[in-house]
Formats: C-alpha cells, structure tokens, sequence
C-alpha cells in the first residue's frame, strides 16, 4: 500500500491518500486539509478514489469531507458505528473489522479516550497504523473535550496500540512531534506517555501536560 501525506487544515492536521498499487484503487484518511491538492494528485496518478476513512469526527477531521462527497459521487464515508458529529452517509465499522481498498487490507481499531468515536486503521502487512488523535508523535492525544474519557485512552493506549509490533509505523491526526510519523519503539523510546506502569501514572503524566502546556 502507498501512502501520500497532505498537511493543512485547522491546526496541522494531516491527511493521507492510501492506494493498492495492482489495482490504483485509493481512500483517503480523514478530508481534513484543503482538497485541491489531493484532487490533482489522484488524477495526475490516475487513482479510483472510492473510501474516505474518518478517525472521528471532530470537526477539523471532516471539514473537507462534503467537498469530496460532491465531486465523487459514488464515494463511501466510513467512521465508528454510532459517531457523534455525522452530517453525511456512512458505513459503520466495529473493532476489529476489515476494510478492502483494492487488494489491500485494513482492521479497524475502535480507540476511545480522545473521543469516544475515535478509531484507527491497522495495515497489519505493510506495518503501520493511522491513530487520529489517540496517539500522535511523542504523546496520546488530549481528554479535556465533551466526550473524552482519560481511562478509556490509556486502554486504548496500552491494551491496543502499544500491543502491536514495536516496528509499526504511526501515521498520526497533527504534525505535533518533531517528524510527521514515528514508530510504537521510538514512541516508547522517546515519550514517558508511553512507559507508564499504571493508570495513576498516566493520569500524572497528563495532568503535567496540561499544567505546562
């Protein structure tokens, strides 16, 4: 699977145009920049943009997404199976579930903490993940918003995402850390968000963050 990266939108955001090169079958994660961009790109590559996968919907992450929905009309919008903030169609996806785009695979990850809506997808072959805001490089995402929850992050956090395999690439929601996408190891290696013993030392750990925002 390719992976193209778009950065604008509201506050550093990052979209991803995905596509299975045997069939140029493509998705994008999350329409949360400018889509001009991303247009030119699929049609100087001649892709079939057919998915638009949404982490969650905070408004910053679907901002573009009827742009899109009204250029490609046959399109379809996959997020959580009960979201929030859907003003548009949509498949629901559970944990676990898989999505084909072309001959590639995605799993569904359901993340709550951030929100409650949030997910990830799992590209188990190639060894990445897109984690909208539940991780980003060098920290999990923020709980301080309506429908945030810091015991559901830090067991999306720990019982999934730092399960899978330390070499997994993280292709995260912002540009926050000081390189767009890390590895879970370099995660680990280089955040104390990600060596927590407890949940009470993750909670201390976001409470500092905060503080010293």
């Amino acid at each position: 699977m390719n992976i193209k990266v778009f950065q604008g939108g509201f506050d550093k955001n990052l979209s991803y145009l995905i596509w299975c090169d045997k069939t140029s079958i493509a998705a994008i994660i999350d329409p949360a920049v400018e889509i001009n961009p991303i247009i030119e790109y699929i049609t100087s590559h001649n892709l079939i943009l057919s998915k638009l996968l949404i982490t969650h919907t905070h408004h910053d992450h679907i901002a573009y997404i009827h742009d899109f929905i009204n250029l490609y009309s046959n399109i379809s919008n996959y997020c959580y199976n009960n979201p929030v903030n859907a003003n548009f169609n949509y498949i629901g996806l559970s944990h676990n579930q898989v999505i084909a785009i072309g001959n590639d695979i995605l799993i569904a990850i359901h993340t709550p903490g951030h929100f409650i809506d949030s997910m990830c997808f799992w590209n188990k072959k190639d060894n990445f993940i897109f984690t909208g805001d539940t991780m980003f490089v060098g920290r999990t995402g923020r709980t301080v918003s309506n429908l945030s929850n810091i015991k559901d992050l830090y067991n999306s956090t720990y019982k999934k995402l730092l399960t899978l395999s330390k070499d997994t690439i993280i292709y995260p929601g912002h540009h926050y850390g000081y390189t767009q996408s890390i590895s879970i190891k370099d995660n680990i290696l280089t955040s104390k968000f990600f060596t927590c013993k407890s949940f009470e030392e993750f909670c201390s750990v976001m409470k500092n963050f905060e503080k010293n925002r």
